[in-house]
């Protein structure tokens, strides 16, 4: 058997075949620099797809293993935990919306990161391709073949740093670095503290998961021990799949005969299984990264730069 990887990444997928290869491209070298042969494995959970994910949509990548998840229902929180129970490296990485392209230092940064406290949770900002997060955008004429477009007007995958050109910061994102955010689109512990808390709580079983990420968020900073380290230069970057909280209206659309929306019915889940409505950390986050592209600043520190 071959050694460890230092970390493994957890992607899940569910009816994205445009979307996954770019995902996964951009998740492996040579278009992420800076780490050592080997030390990262990938794991795809497809979640129920309409039609199976075909392996050979992927990379062709030894590093790149495929599951399937027929039970996960609506909610990825299963699919996580299955793929987390495959995982072997030191350190676990989750992107529970597998339509989110990286950055090309991601990986290596938030390695490094990690590296300053084993307990540490390293967090990213989430952006959206587009003009705009693309709950408006989608309604102002945001589409598949625009974003195609986008992606080809700045030569991706030839500089992934240039994604920050066309990109806006997500609504959990809106002030950057400086606050801690309500979740995150992708994060690296260690493999062992993550199965300790639980993993992904199943119990989150709406449309999308509803507050499944903002419940994993708190539970990992529960321990005041704990850093909270947020990347500078490095994000995720939403490609538009229509998905249950970026399409038109997002969490905020109403879904129901009654007229509840999304949000309702996520803050009412909440509460059911914590006993108490959600409240946004107050921790003060630890900086890590660098400058890798000049709009870096105003997009990281906004608060700042206005």
């Amino acid at each position: 058997m071959t050694a460890a990887p230092l970390l493994s990444v957890v992607v899940i997928g569910f009816d994205m075949e445009r979307e996954l290869p770019r995902t996964l491209l951009s998740l492996l070298p040579p278009y992420q620099t800076g780490l050592p042969e080997g030390a990262i494995e990938i794991i795809v959970v497809d979640n129920g797809s309409t039609h199976p994910l075909a392996r050979d949509l992927l990379p062709a990548d030894e590093a790149v293993t495929v599951i399937r998840v027929e039970d996960g229902g609506v909610s990825p929180c299963r699919a996580v935990n299955v793929g987390a129970a495959r995982a072997r490296g030191r350190r676990i990485a989750v992107m529970v919306d597998g339509a989110r392209m990286a950055s090309p230092g991601l990986l290596s940064a938030a390695l490094m990161a990690s590296d300053t406290d084993p307990k540490a949770f390293v967090a990213t900002l989430g952006f959206h391709l587009g003009p705009k997060v693309q709950q408006i955008s989608t309604a102002e004429g945001y589409d598949r073949d625009v974003e195609d477009a986008l992606l080809a007007g700045i030569g991706w995958p030839a500089d992934g740093h240039r994604l920050f050109e066309i990109s806006a910061l997500g609504e959990s994102y809106a002030t950057g670095v400086r606050t801690a955010p309500p979740e995150t689109t992708f994060f690296v512990m260690d493999r062992e503290r993550f199965l300790a808390i639980g993993g992904f709580d199943e119990r989150f079983a709406s449309l999308g998961g509803g507050f499944a990420n903002f419940d994993l968020f708190d539970r990992a900073l529960e321990d005041q021990d704990a850093p909270l380290i947020m990347l500078v230069g490095e994000g995720t970057f939403h490609q538009l799949h229509f998905g249950a909280t970026t399409r038109e209206g997002g969490i905020r659309r109403a879904v129901t005969v009654a007229g509840q929306s999304l949000a309702d019915i996520y803050n009412a889940e909440f509460l059911a299984i914590r006993g108490r409505p959600w409240v946004r950390s107050t921790r003060r986050p630890m900086l890590f990264g660098a400058v890798t592209h000049p709009l870096v600043p105003q997009l990281f520190f906004p608060d700042v730069a206005s």
